[in-house]
């Protein structure tokens, strides 16, 4: 029979297994990259609007957060004012309003006064850091100061050392914002209006005080809204050059991302230059803001026609602009406008830059797969298959492979070395997984995560992690007299028990343990104080129950001190020894702080920095001193946490006698503080604290209190 198709010429396996992938490939990289050119420029509105929105809901929920404070502060002090803890005449309540002032970084000044004309406040020094304490002053005008506005320094403790300056007369009901809170009847805003030392929008928040529906005085926060607002709005990722802002309904900047400065000049020349006005919108030295004001003027008319959150878009200079305009109100009678802005061309620039990156990841995947096809064609044989097939195996954890071959000489040579490698890797691998599950034993888990490391092998001398974090150390009271009572043997038995019923309350509170000190345990927690309080409290339970079930001779009772600051933990050594440490002036203050438990009596102690740290709590917590450890030269507060102490209850039974004769004691009352801690002892005679510091006092009867006397106590010992 006759043929009629010539047979085709055999391809080489080379050819049939490239041509495919460099067909396939072409049209993947002009398909994908047409596709994601014209699939972006459709998502460029919907990704504008996400954007846009979600970026207004920050600055709004920002907003809302910045301006509430205020009026809770006022709250605050309207009820110590009305329930007298807050006294204007015997200038009483400094040490609260100092502390508002520090937790309030907005906060200029805060200030209350009465329908006698008596005033008393707190306010910021210019030009210094807003968390220096030595930026903080005291503002006094009442009848024991003849009504004359004095500024007065104070100590940590919110009270007033000396006075620096006598202003002028001052009556707070003529003030506006006195009057602003008596008319009002309620919680109310000031206008904006420029700070005279700063120059920066600020605002009053005002609170009325009553007692039996009689006005018994006005309470004010001022606060500077552009500072810490513009830091904020250049955080935001507004595409490359979108801008944010925030306007009165008048059109004045609160606020912005740019650099713009607030206070301008007078336009009319007859004002006095010294006398600045509120920077336009549409005045703004920066173009894009300037003109987006503009466009919502034309736009609406006025910036009061604005009653919802809209977006809108414009061009200049041909080049596209989305806007999104959105009403910020707080319901106290705040109405401002935030406005965002991003150009399209940040978002078109970004598009071309994906579809330029994909052509290219294309292309070098095109270039690889040829690269691979050339390599496949060449080894493409069964032994060659059966060899991959069995490293893949032995990769996922199957040991017991064997690879036949033969016909080839080197393969069968490349055969028999495989097949031992494969014995020699499983007995390998045995012995390794004994000497991990060994190591583990001396290096926890815990400290490798920390390092970021899932092996012994891969951790170097020298590597750290550098954070903040909670430093806890623990120690045995007495443990060398304890010692002195048992054998060897007891020792270790003794140690290793109680080690084993405290230690897993470290890694159950998410903390880990750095080292061991003989009795003593030092310990991280990443997740700050929160977990290290609570690992602290379980601990001292779990000694209570330990001394229930080891010899009545040997009951043991713990000290713990905590310490929450930025701390270095990594692999210290020699090549030859190494092992995890943990050091900084934050380990080294909580070590001290552990060692001061046996000197004040308490079973956990913990830093000012710690209760920061903590934020809202439940935990009940007594403020034991004010101390300078040694190697230190600065003060720093120290408070017990009851929660882990038996006599709890008790403790805060005294707590008011307690914290007067504290008072006292710092403003160097001998007498009133000696009833005070003495009546602290009548109820409760085994509060050591108290018998401390009757001890203390009358060391300083004797001997007269430190110069210059702050309230600080300084140890000479570790």
């Amino acid at each position: 029979m006759k043929r009629f198709f010539k047979p085709i010429a055999p391809l080489p396996l080379r050819v049939v297994l490239i041509a495919p992938f460099l067909l396939q490939m072409a049209i993947a990289v002009s398909i994908v990259g047409y596709l994601s050119f014209r699939t972006g420029q459709r998502a460029v509105h919907s990704l504008a609007s996400q954007l846009r929105s979600e970026l207004t809901a920050r600055i709004q929920q920002r907003l809302h957060y910045s301006v509430a404070s205020p009026h809770l502060v006022n709250s605050l002090n309207a009820t110590a004012l009305s329930n007298g803890t807050l006294d204007l005449t015997n200038i009483r309540g400094g040490s609260q309003l100092i502390q508002q002032l520090k937790n309030t970084p907005l906060t200029n000044s805060l200030y209350c006064g009465n329908e006698r004309g008596d005033f008393f406040g707190a306010t910021r020094r210019r030009g210094t850091s807003r968390f220096d304490r030595r930026t903080l002053q005291m503002m006094a005008s009442n009848q024991r100061t003849g009504g004359i506005y004095q500024l007065y320094d104070v100590d940590n403790q919110g009270n007033l050392t000396h006075l620096l300056e006598a202003v002028a007369p001052y009556d707070p009901r003529q003030r506006p914002w006195y009057i602003a809170g008596r008319q009002a009847g309620q919680p109310t805003w000031s206008p904006i209006y420029l700070d005279f030392s700063s120059g920066l929008p600020t605002i009053t928040a005002s609170q009325p005080v009553y007692r039996d529906n009689a006005l018994l005085g006005v309470c004010g926060t001022d606060i500077v809204l552009s500072e810490e607002l513009r830091t904020f709005l250049h955080s935001l990722d507004i595409g490359k050059s979108g801008e944010a802002f925030i306007i009165e309904r008048s059109g004045a900047l609160i606020s912005s991302s740019t650099d713009d400065d607030y206070a301008v000049a007078a336009k009319d020349p007859r004002q006095r230059t010294n006398h600045p006005r509120r920077l336009q919108a549409t005045e703004s030295e920066d173009p894009l803001v300037r003109a987006t004001a503009a466009h919502l003027l034309r736009h609406f008319g006025n910036f009061f026609d604005i009653r919802e959150s809209q977006q809108l878009d414009f061009a200049i200079e041909g080049k596209r602009q989305f806007i999104q305009v959105a009403p910020f109100r707080d319901g106290q009678g705040l109405d401002w406008l935030v406005v965002l802005v991003v150009p399209e061309a940040d978002f078109m620039g970004q598009i071309q830059a994906n579809t330029r990156n994909t052509v290219l990841l294309c292309l070098l995947a095109l270039a690889i797969a040829t690269g691979v096809g050339i390599v496949t064609a060449r080894i493409l044989m069964g032994p060659i298959l059966r060899l991959i097939q069995a490293t893949e195996a032995i990769a996922g954890g199957q040991l017991e492979q064997n690879v036949t071959t033969q016909g080839i000489n080197e393969l069968l040579r490349l055969a028999n070395s495989f097949n031992s490698m494969t014995a020699q890797l499983k007995e390998s691998f045995e012995s390794l997984e004994s000497q991990r599950n060994s190591f583990a034993r001396f290096v926890p888990a815990e400290y490798l995560e920390f390092l970021r490391r899932d092996s012994l092998v891969n951790v170097a001398l020298g590597e750290h992690v550098s954070t903040d974090m909670a430093m806890l150390f623990s120690d045995i009271r007495s443990f060398t007299t304890l010692l002195e009572q048992m054998t060897p043997q007891e020792s270790f038995t003794f140690i290793n028990g109680y080690l084993e019923q405290v230690s897993p309350e470290i890694r159950k509170h998410d903390g880990f343990i750095v080292k061991y000190l003989g009795d003593g345990i030092m310990a991280a927690f990443p997740q700050g104080s929160r977990d290290a309080v609570a690992a602290a409290i379980a601990q001292q339970e779990r000694v209570r129950h330990y001394n229930q079930v080891i010899p009545q001779t040997f009951p043991i009772q713990i000290g713990i001190g905590i310490h929450f600051g930025r701390i270095m933990v990594g692999i210290v050594g020699e090549t030859g020894r190494m092992q995890g440490d943990a050091f900084s002036d934050t380990v080294n203050l909580a070590a001290r702080l552990e060692g001061l438990t046996k000197f004040y009596g308490v079973a956990v102690l913990i830093s000012e920095a710690v209760l920061d740290n903590l934020g809202e709590h439940s935990y009940s917590v007594r403020f034991l001193d004010r101390v300078m450890v040694k190697g230190r030269g600065e003060a720093i507060a120290i408070y017990e946490v009851l929660d882990a102490d038996p006599d709890k209850d008790r403790k805060l039974a005294t707590q008011p006698d307690f914290m007067a004769g504290i008072a006292a004691y710092q403003q160097g009352d001998i007498p009133t503080a000696q009833a005070a801690f003495n009546a602290v002892l009548t109820q409760n005679p085994t509060d050591k604290t108290a018998s401390l510091y009757l001890e203390r006092l009358a060391w300083c009867d004797r001997n007269g209190f430190p110069s210059p006397w702050q309230g600080i106590w300084q140890f000479t010992d570790k």
